[in-house]
């Protein structure tokens, strides 16, 4: 697995079939891993959601021991050859804390994902952070990351700049709303991940020249300045995802802004 860069030696953001958005078995991943010369990997499909089952596509509640299963059985037919984490990708809402608690009582780790924000105290009005487009709507982002960060439920945050997919300008908003985030994070000690994905959705013409939507450069420049950890991760929908040219653009990107990534996470 050689690289210009470095040599990525574990990913913690790996989906599969039962997202119902990505190919693949456990096993499918976890071999490919090996192949690619991985020492840790982490499963982190998305967690099957009450408040979300009919706005997002992942498992189902009566899917998640199947999901279960899968890693298990991989734990044990592989762990002799790499490590394997069981865990899943999950947004955070106020007033689901037991459900986070009963989720990590069975798994190595929960990783946020903040696909959507509420747009009021009730989580039944919600907007996809793909869609998120007023300073109010970023604040809101921003707050709800602050409070996922400080309640110690998760390992780490998955594409925190995933607020400015359709948002555009980094103007003042969007930097107080970086800002607040980065500091929570350099606060709680909790990484962020330059993703992977974002990568793979190409660049976009902008007015400013051809960019990534994510990663978005002036957020990881403020990540470097205000010394955040970082992480890197494939957010693989398909086992060939786990390194290919996507990994070493991303692993450029953070190269290109002194920004040492960090290996392996503590478990």
């Amino acid at each position: 697995m050689p690289s210009a860069y470095k040599m990525m030696k574990a990913n913690y953001h790996t989906h599969m079939y039962l997202c119902r958005h990505a190919e693949g078995t456990v096993e499918d991943y976890v071999k490919k891993a090996i192949e690619v010369g991985l020492k840790t990997i982490g499963m982190s499909d998305h967690a099957p959601f009450e408040d979300l089952k009919d706005r997002s596509i992942r498992m189902l509640p009566n899917e998640l021991p199947i999901y279960i299963d899968e890693c298990d059985e991989a734990i044990r037919k592989y762990s002799d050859r790499i490590k394997i984490l069981k865990g899943l990708e999950i947004e955070y809402f106020d007033h689901h804390e037991q459900y986070y608690k009963e989720l990590k009582q069975q798994f190595d780790f929960l990783a946020l994902g903040q696909h959507y924000i509420t747009l009021g105290e009730s989580t039944k009005k919600l907007k996809s952070t793909f869609e998120l487009t007023i300073p109010t709507e970023l604040k809101r982002y921003a707050d709800t990351l602050v409070k996922a960060i400080a309640s110690g439920i998760f390992k780490f945050v998955c594409h925190p700049d995933l607020m400015l997919f359709g948002y555009g300008n980094f103007d003042n908003s969007v930097k107080a709303a970086s800002e607040k985030i980065i500091d929570a994070a350099v606060k709680y000690n909790i990484p962020l991940e330059i993703n992977a994905n974002g990568i793979r959705r190409g660049t976009y013409h902008y007015s400013e020249g051809n960019r990534y939507i994510y990663p978005r450069l002036e957020f990881w420049q403020l990540a470097k300045e205000r010394k955040a950890k970082v992480i890197i991760s494939s957010d693989a929908h398909h086992p060939k995802h786990l390194y290919d040219e996507a990994i070493e653009a991303a692993y450029k990107f953070a190269a290109n802004l002194g920004i040492e990534v960090v290996d392996e996470l503590e478990f």
